[in-house]
C-alpha cells in the first residue's frame, strides 16, 4: 500500500510488483483445476482481488486483465494457439490482456469479416490496459455477418491497420490503459482462439461482473482501513460491505439483481471514500494524498466494466431519497 501514491505520482508501475505477483503464483489463478490450477472458492478468488484492488489499484488493474487471456485460452479448441502462450502465461513471463468492450454493446464497436483465411478487423477496442507492459492481447469482435463473438489473439505491439491513442484515466494512469482503432486488420485463422453465439457471451457475464465488482470492494476495504487509523468508527460501513457481499453472491444463484448488486458496491466506495476525505480533512484537497487518490479511484471504478443497467442502478442509489428529516420546528 505505501508504493500506490507513488505510482500514481510517477504513472509507472515498478517491475517488481509483477515479479511478485508472478513468483506467488498468482498469474496462473485462473487456471482451472483440472488443467492444474487452484481449486479456489469464489469468496477466496474474490477476497484476494480486493486485496490487491485496494493495495494499488494501477497493479491489479492491469494484471488482472491477465486472467481474462487465461480463462479464454483455457477453454479454446485451438490447442495449438493455447499451447504457444501457455506455459509463459502461467508463470508471468509473457503478460497478457484483454478487451470485450468493442464486441459488448448494442450495435458493436469493432467488427469482424471473415476472409478465406482469419479475419479482418474495422472499428474499435475503447479499452485495452496495460500498453507496452502485456505482450500478448485478447480482442473479441461482432461477427459482420452472423452477429456471432469472434475472439482473437494480438500481439500487443502497433502495427498495419492499428492506431493507439492513450487515454489519461482519471486514476490508475499507470495502468497504461488505450484506445485501439482497427482498420481493415488482418487476423490470420491460427490466431482465432475461439468464435461463441452472443448468447454464450452473455451467459460468463454473470461470474465476470461478481469478480469486477472486487475493485469497488477492494478500495471500499482501503478507505475503511484508513478510517479506522483515524479512530472513526466504520461499524454501519462493515455491515454494508457484508450486505453487498452476500448481495453479489446471491447473484450467482439468480437470486439478486446483478446489476443491483453491482451499483451497490460502486456507491459503498464512493461513500467510504467521500468519508475518508473528511476524516483527513484539508490535506485531502492536495494532489498525491491517500484520500485524494481512493476518490479518484472510486469514480474510475464506476465506469470499469460498465454497462447501461449498471450505471441505472447507479443513479438510483445516488438519487433515492435521503434518509433526512428536518427537525426544525
Amino acid at each position: 500500500m505505501p508504493a500506490a501514491n507513488t505510482v500514481d505520482a510517477e504513472g509507472k508501475i515498478p517491475p517488481g510488483h509483477f515479479e511478485a505477483l508472478a513468483v506467488e503464483g498468482f498469474y496462473g489463478i485462473n487456471v482451472p483445476p483440472e488443467l492444474g490450477g487452484p481449486d479456489l472458492s469464489v469468496d477466496d478468488r474474490a477476497d484476494l482481488l480486493e486485496v490487491l484492488h485496494g493495495a494499488c489499484l494501477a497493479t491489479a488493474f492491469t494484471w488482472a486483465q491477465h486472467g481474462g487471456l487465461v480463462n479464454h485460452l483455457a477453454t479454446s479448441p485451438n490447442a495449438a494457439l493455447r499451447d504457444t502462450y501457455w506455459n509463459g502465461l502461467l508463470n508471468g513471463s509473457i503478460k497478457g490482456g484483454i478487451s470485450g468492450a468493442g464486441a459488448a454493446p448494442q450495435p458493436p464497436l469493432l467488427y469482424a469479416r471473415r476472409t478465406d483465411d482469419g479475419y479482418v478487423l474495422n472499428g474499435m477496442a475503447p479499452f485495452v490496459t496495460g500498453w507496452n507492459i502485456i505482450d500478448v492481447m485478447l480482442i473479441l469482435a461482432r461477427d459482420e455477418l452472423d452477429d456471432s463473438i469472434v475472439e482473437v489473439v494480438v500481439d500487443a505491439r502497433s502495427a498495419e491497420g492499428m492506431s493507439v491513442q492513450t487515454l489519461p484515466l482519471i486514476a490508475a494512469r499507470a495502468s497504461n490503459t488505450v484506445r485501439i482503432r482497427f482498420e481493415n486488420f488482418q487476423v490470420p485463422a491460427d490466431r482465432v482462439c475461439n468464435v461463441i453465439t452472443r448468447d454464450e457471451f452473455m451467459a460468463g457475464e454473470t461470474l465476470l461482473s461478481r469478480f469486477v465488482a472486487s475493485m469497488p470492494i477492494g478500495i471500499a476495504r482501503r478507505c475503511l482501513a484508513g478510517l479506522e487509523e483515524r479512530d472513526v468508527d466504520t461499524a454501519n460501513f462493515m455491515a454494508q460491505l457484508a450486505t453487498v457481499r452476500d448481495h453479489l453472491n446471491a447473484t450467482l444463484s439468480g437470486d439478486y439483481d446483478l446489476h443491483v448488486a453491482r451499483a451497490e458496491a460502486l456507491a459503498l466506495a464512493v461513500r467510504a471514500a467521500t468519508a475518508l476525505v473528511a476524516a483527513t480533512g484539508s490535506s485531502s484537497s492536495v494532489k498525491g494524498n491517500t484520500a485524494e487518490r481512493l476518490v479518484r479511484e472510486s469514480m474510475l471504478a464506476m465506469v470499469v466494466g460498465s454497462r447501461p443497467e449498471v450505471r441505472a442502478a447507479l443513479l438510483d442509489q445516488f438519487t433515492a431519497a435521503a434518509p433526512l428529516a428536518s427537525s426544525l420546528p
